[in-house]
């Protein structure tokens, strides 16, 4: 048999070998079936009974999958049950039976079809995946009107699963505890479901392959390299045994990395540095919290409003920052207020259509051109931090005066509260995202307004270099370690401290090991990024003399290049501490 080896997108590290299963799902319908006007009634009918059985049996798979595999692993259902229950989707599919008199097969494609235009409209690569959700629930009442379901592996042995794509549903059953082994997808990204489940089950995956379904058949043998983002189809002896020392050196590395998690966040000389989460549904604080954060350093908010077809109330608001307070405490969480418009479309905000969005109307741009909707969110944020561990984030800050009219409807808020007796925690520490080059310029003046500032070097980056990580002609151009970068970074963390004002990192630049040590280097004490990333770091950084390498850095912050800071950094902190970036096993 002929060897293969594909590239993909490396979504869970680890290593995996053994026999492939095909895993096929049936699409939506693309026949449009149109039904008498007799039988809309009974349709409506049919389309109830089949979103009622929906609903039981993701409650059901969420208690299954949180008895197998953890309370963490459960939490997707949650905002399955809740899209579910929203009165807009399910308004929309009734609407469409009606007014075009068609079966609900043909309804649920058209909904799905709206919603699949709606996310693949957004730049944000995250936000993208999340249709997948809508798509799921979806799909799964689709299967309820009657449709057969697919074909599964009868065969008790872990496999290697290969599929077109997953949902989150099916991510949940088929990556259950003992079940697969390991991941093969045409599509997907890093942030997708199936990626974050691989990687909180341990399961090695790669995503992005493009084509791997089109190549692979039900027991052919496969290697998943998901820590380098390979696979190897029908692997020749030599390779395979290869790969199995391999395997047993990162698992190893693995578990010495789960122990770290429950160490002090502390350099060699005692310094402390604080590791925090980055995370969009509070059922996720329990995962974070065990990986080692000491509190949530980015609370996403978008996903409440992306998530249905209608703006969400106060109280929908609250139940989820509630939630999330109460979970975390006492630990700290920053909740950030809606970060979309532009490229992340909220058509239900009447935004038109921009020829630059990513210099358009978004974030605090657009919470203050829609006050009402605005004040929704501060209420509920305000309510949700009377246990006094919330601090309220605002995305995309460009000048001082956004920080006064903030400020201002922020005091409006908590009058109307007052005037209610409602409880809430009037010293809420109030921060903002450094994003832009301009908030980055005027840090000075920004840090004597606030209490603490989150840097998103993700959008900083890109914004400072021009550079769109996303697109592949530039993307080379992208370089969080670019002499400039660094400048502007140390200005912003030395303008923090000099201020007493706490400053976060909450872009990837937080998660990567060689970044990490270099924002030690310049002073950062507050690193923010996905839960799993957090024991990563946290050994790095417990590898090192933080006194050494701010010495390193300092001299880096001379260099021409990036790839002369990178070379320098790596050279010197060997030196000192050989065992600072064996990331990988040993290797």
């Amino acid at each position: 048999m002929e060897l293969i080896r594909l590239r993909g997108i490396p979504a869970a590290p680890g290593i995996a070998s053994g026999e492939a299963f095909v895993s096929a799902r049936p699409a939506f319908s693309s026949r449009r079936e149109t039904i008498p006007a007799r039988r809309v009634k009974a349709e409506q009918a049919r389309l109830a009974r089949a979103i009622k059985l929906t609903r039981r049996q993701l409650a059901l798979l969420r208690s299954k999958i949180r008895k197998e595999v953890g309370e963490e692993h459960a939490v997707i259902f949650d905002a399955h049950l809740l899209i579910l229950g929203d009165r807009s989707l399910l308004a929309s599919l009734d609407k469409i039976i009606v007014a075009e008199r068609v079966r609900s097969e043909w309804a649920l494609t058209q909904v799905n079809a709206n919603y699949r235009r709606l996310f693949e409209s957004l730049k944000d690569e995250y936000f993208r995946q999340r249709h997948l959700d809508i798509s799921d629930v979806l799909s799964r009442i689709y299967k309820n009107l009657g449709r057969k379901r697919e074909r599964r592996d009868a065969s008790k042995r872990p496999k290697i699963l290969v599929a077109h794509d997953l949902l989150p549903s099916e991510a949940a059953g088929l990556l259950g505890r003992g079940k697969t082994m390991g991941v093969a997808l045409d599509m997907g990204g890093a942030t997708s479901h199936t990626a974050i489940l691989a990687r909180s089950l341990s399961i090695p995956a790669v995503v992005g392959l493009h084509d791997i379904t089109g190549k692979v058949k039900n027991g052919d043998q496969m290697i998943v390299d998901g820590t380098e983002g390979e696979i190897i189809i029908n692997p020749p002896p030599a390779i395979l045994k290869e790969y199995e020392s391999k395997k047993v050196r990162y698992d190893g590395y693995q578990r010495e990395l789960r122990s770290t998690a429950r160490l002090s966040s502390q350099t060699l000389d005692g310094f402390r540095f604080r590791p925090m989460a980055n995370i969009e549904l509070p059922e996720e604080v329990s995962q974070a919290l065990s990986l080692g954060a000491e509190g949530i350093g980015l609370f996403r908010s978008e996903f409440l409003y992306l998530r249905s077809a209608s703006l969400p109330d106060e109280e929908e608001h609250y139940q989820i920052y509630s939630q999330l307070a109460r979970a975390a405490y006492p630990a700290p969480v920053s909740i950030r207020t809606i970060d979309v418009g532009g490229e992340k479309a909220l058509p239900k905000l009447h935004v038109e259509q921009e020829p630059n969005p990513a210099l358009g109307l978004r974030a605090i741009r657009l919470s203050l051109k829609n006050p009402d909707v605005f004040r929704t969110q501060l209420r509920a944020i305000l309510r949700a931090s009377a246990l006094g561990n919330v601090n309220l984030l605002i995305p995309m800050i460009t000048e001082v005066e956004e920080v006064g009219e903030v400020k201002a409807m922020i005091e409006e808020v908590k009058g109307d509260l007052r005037s209610r007796r409602v409880k809430f925690d009037d010293k809420i520490p109030l921060g903002v995202m450094i994003e832009v080059p301009a908030a980055a310029a005027i840090a000075d003046l920004l840090v004597k307004e606030v209490d603490f500032i989150s840097i998103g070097t993700n959008d900083l980056i890109q914004y400072y270099l021009a550079v769109d990580r996303s697109n592949e002609f530039v993307a080379h151009l992208y370089k969080p370690l670019h002499p400039s970068v660094l400048r502007l970074l140390k200005f912003i963390i030395d303008k923090a401290d000099g201020a007493g004002c706490r400053v976060a990192v909450c872009g990837e630049m937080a998660a990567e090991p060689l970044s990490g040590l270099v924002l030690l280097g310049l002073g950062l004490r507050e690193f923010s990024m996905n839960p799993i990333f957090i024991p990563r770091i946290k050994k790095v950084l417990r590898s090192v003399e933080r006194r050494f390498v701010q010495r390193i850095i300092g001299q880096a912050l001379g260099l021409r290049t990036a790839q002369d800071v990178e070379e320098f950094v790596i050279e010197k902190i060997l030196a000192r501490h050989p065992r600072a970036f064996l990331l990988s096993g040993g290797e």
